[in-house]
């Protein structure tokens, strides 16, 4: 029987860190993986060292373009757009008009000759300047995810997460079953009025109905490959992490090419500088 982490992750069992536990369990040097349910996973880092142990295999470093990765400061927050949360259920009409307000006022402050921008490019603007939208925000770096999950002050549990999503979950035979319009979709639109997208190396993901992924993901009967984990990184690691990260290149003063940023990593500089 093939161990859990030969599926996906990239991590496979020439690995000669990662060793089988339990015929459910799977771990390595610094981490350990469970599975819950036929798709899922948790995989449990002890610190921050086992988080980068995790993705530092020749295998995963392989596997990384399989999936994207979403960073959360808490284990209770569910995978709903803010559209979702802030109103609930509800139809299409309803979303159409939340669109529409936004058009009637950003007349006149998208500058001289704006580019002419589809519904999804709309709701990705929208989503860049804080209107509720049905998307959710997703990176192609599971680091950049991580740098999202520590840099909050939010957290009201033990660990931050950062999960991970299979791009190719619509490629399942159960779900390629379904009409199209009940397909998971990734939206890339790159707008020169959203230059932060392109440095978080952001997309974003929109589920049907505004489903909570975790929900439409048991929509999946195969076993198999891993379409979904959850990875738990102690959130005590907050400052080792985020120092690590800056160190990668990857901080508010990149991830926010704007005066935004500037401020943010000003704070983060002296409140570093404060504490050393």
């Amino acid at each position: 029987m093939k161990h859990l982490y030969d599926y996906e992750l990239g991590l496979k069992l020439k690995n000669k860190n990662a060793v089988k536990t339990t015929r459910n369990a799977e771990q390595g040097n610094g981490w350990t993986l469970v599975s819950t349910g036929k798709v899922t996973v948790d995989i449990e880092c002890d610190s921050w060292n086992g988080f980068i142990d995790l993705f530092h295999h020749e295998g995963a470093l392989k596997e990384n373009n399989n999936y994207v990765f979403r960073g959360q400061a808490s284990e209770n927050w569910s995978l709903e757009p803010t559209l979702k949360r802030a109103m609930g259920n509800i139809d299409k009409q309803v979303e159409l008009k939340v669109l529409e307000t936004f058009k009637k006022y950003s007349l006149g402050r998208r500058g001289q000759n704006p580019p002419q921008l589809n519904t999804d490019e709309w709701w990705a603007l929208g989503q860049h300047f804080g209107l509720s939208t049905p998307l959710l925000d997703w990176s192609y770096s599971p680091y950049i995810a991580a740098f999202f999950a520590f840099n909050s002050n939010q957290s009201d549990t033990e660990n931050v997460v950062v999960w991970a999503l299979s791009k190719k979950v619509n490629e399942k035979p159960c779900i390629e079953q379904l009409k199209e319009e009940r397909h998971i979709q990734f939206l890339s639109p790159y707008l020169d009025e959203n230059n932060r997208l392109i440095n978080q190396r952001g997309l974003f993901v929109k589920t049907p109905d505004m489903m909570c992924i975790s929900e439409w993901i048991e929509l999946i009967k195969e076993n198999g490959t891993i379409d979904l984990a959850r990875i738990l990184i102690p959130k005590s690691e907050k400052k080792f992490a985020l120092d690590s990260l800056d160190k990668m290149n990857i901080n508010a003063f990149t991830l926010f090419p704007d005066l935004s940023g500037s401020g943010m990593y000003a704070n983060y500089v002296n409140n570093r500088e404060l504490t050393t």
